[in-house]
């Protein structure tokens, strides 16, 4: 896992859930990747921690 940033992939393996699930939920917290000029997931730790909190909830 990289320091800097963490994909849904990561999480996935961390959290013991189906990355497509991690994906749909950062979609609907953060848009399309396309409408952000982005080609992959790259999760600053702020938002892995939102994810983290998302899915142990």
């Amino acid at each position: 896992m990289n320091l800097e940033h963490v994909t849904p992939s990561d999480l996935a393996r961390e959290l013991a859930i189906d990355a497509k699930r991690i994906r749909d939920f950062l979609r609907e917290t953060y848009g399309l990747l396309k409408k952000r000029d982005e080609k992959r997931w790259l999760l600053t730790t702020a938002q892995a921690d939102v994810v983290r909190r998302h899915f142990r909830e």
